[in-house]
């Protein structure tokens, strides 16, 4: 993955990532349980080991995904949308989609993304029965190559992405 379109705190994809942390969470959570198991002060112990994995993997992403990054701190914010879709294979995510002048910005579970309109091969937007999706062909690895919500003002920021996409082609073109 290219750093410079990549700023993620984890190696995997986010599908990825979501799962071997609840994984890892999980079995911390035993091994706690395991270990402290039969002390009796220690009784509400599950409760404690559920908001920890609550935390971690629903609230965290989202405070991490509110600061500044690195894209961010370079360019100019046109439009901001946080949304709960699908993304890179994680049904359910949560995820801020930022527009800038020249390209957007994908976050969602401890990862960022920047998509140059310039690196957008192909993009196009599908009507689904609850929502819309969108789909974009980059020549960047690694990066999700789609993102599907179904809040109305989605629809606008990926027609937008559309449209921004098409007046970087026939620039490049002329």
């Amino acid at each position: 993955m290219d750093k410079k379109y990549s700023d993620s705190l984890l190696p995997l994809g986010i599908g990825g990532s979501f799962f071997a942390m609840l994984v890892l969470m999980l079995l911390a959570g035993t091994l706690v349980g395991v270990l402290l198991g039969d002390l009796q002060e220690y009784t509400q112990l599950g409760g404690v080991v559920l908001l920890v994995i609550f935390v971690v993997l629903l609230i965290g992403p989202m405070l991490y995904n509110r600061k500044r990054s690195i894209f961010e701190q370079e360019r100019s914010v046109i439009d901001v949308f946080d949304g709960f879709g699908t993304l890179q294979g994680l049904r359910g995510a949560f995820f801020r989609l930022i527009i800038y002048n020249e390209g957007f910005e994908i976050r969602a579970f401890y990862h960022r993304y920047f998509i140059p309109f310039e690196k957008i091969k192909q993009v196009s937007i599908e009507k689904g029965l609850i929502g819309h999706r969108i789909n974009f062909v980059t020549e960047i690895i690694g990066i999700p190559d789609y993102l599907a919500s179904s809040d109305q003002k989605f629809q606008a920021v990926a027609l937008h992405i559309q449209k921004e996409t098409l007046a970087q082609r026939a620039a490049s073109a002329d």
